[in-house]
């Protein structure tokens, strides 16, 4: 079946088309109305060295001659300690028993470095709703100082080495994630539109082999009706009179004469078309005199002397 046709089937059977195509957008609509609204906000964090870098010198004993941060004793080590933040703050235990996340909670947050473009601490957050996921950031954030702060006071870093950290994007207004409930709602009405379409063409296909079954059934019905409505109307036969006696046997009736030509005669019927008659058939034949009886052993064909 061409476009057209389709198009011809689903305007013949309107009647189901309509109802499943209304039913398919309501439902469509209730998929995006049942799935709630995500709600998503950022910030960003930069890791500054110490203006008198990662050393201190202090002569108080040769052993503690240099004091140097472990943090900044390598090449690009604030980009370092950005993903060594990134990954405690992606630790499960971490997230559960410091920030108080769990696989039930409605809000959800990540960290990522900055890698190759510098010691950024990037933190996206997502919640329920708009605040949720703004307060969510600043929380992270916050942590994040707090445990930079722990991770160089362990490693017994001198205080003027420190790294610290500094909020140079505060969590933006959160916005609404509607992209999944498009999705979804959009995979749901194309499905449903799909079963809309076949069972229009379903409903159409039975519909017409009914309508041929009543057409049959009604044929016969009409054909058997006439029969019986034709069999009172027709004269009854009349009876069958009674034979005549034979009569007596006589002489055979006398055979036809033949033909002039000798050829019996043909019998009598419809007169049959001849076809044109040849050249030989319309050349006149004259039979050869007999004998002459005056001259016997004259010559049978005509003489001189024969003319007056």
């Amino acid at each position: 079946m061409d476009f057209w046709g389709a198009v011809r089937t689903l305007r013949r059977r309107w009647y189901i088309a309509l109802p499943a195509a209304i039913t398919a957008v309501a439902v469509a609509a209730g998929v995006f109305l049942s799935i709630p609204t995500r709600y998503q906000s950022t910030g960003v964090m930069v890791l500054t060295s110490p203006a008198s870098g990662g050393t201190f010198s202090e002569k108080l004993s040769p052993e503690d001659a240099v004091q140097v941060n472990p943090l900044l004793a390598f090449d690009g080590s604030l980009t370092t300690t950005a993903q060594i933040l990134a990954q405690i703050l992606a630790d499960p235990k971490t997230r559960k028993e410091s920030l108080g996340l769990d696989k039930e909670s409605t809000e959800n947050f990540t960290a990522a470095g900055g890698g190759m473009s510098g010691p950024f601490l990037f933190v996206t957050a997502d919640g329920s709703s708009p605040e949720a996921a703004e307060r969510l950031v600043s929380t992270v954030m916050e942590f994040a100082a707090k445990e930079l702060d722990k991770q160089q006071t362990a490693l017994k870093a001198p205080a003027s080495t420190f790294i610290t950290s500094q909020v140079i994007v505060n969590p933006t207004a959160a916005e609404a994630q509607i992209g999944g409930k498009v999705r979804y709602a959009g995979a749901a009405f194309v499905l449903l539109m799909l079963l809309t379409t076949a069972a229009t063409f379903g409903g159409d296909s039975v519909l017409n082999h009914l309508r041929r079954r009543r057409e049959a059934r009604e044929g016969k019905a009409e054909s058997s009706e006439a029969s019986e409505a034709a069999a009172p109307a027709a004269a009854p036969a009349p009876a069958a009179a009674p034979a005549p006696a034979p009569a007596p046997a006589g002489p055979p009736p006398p055979p036809p004469p033949p033909h002039a030509n000798g050829a019996p005669r043909r019998p009598p019927g419809p007169p049959v078309r001849r076809p044109q008659p040849t050249a030989s058939e319309q050349t006149v034949k004259i039979a050869a005199p007999g004998p002459r009886t005056g001259r016997p052993g004259g010559p049978a064909w005509p003489t001189g002397d024969d003319q007056p």
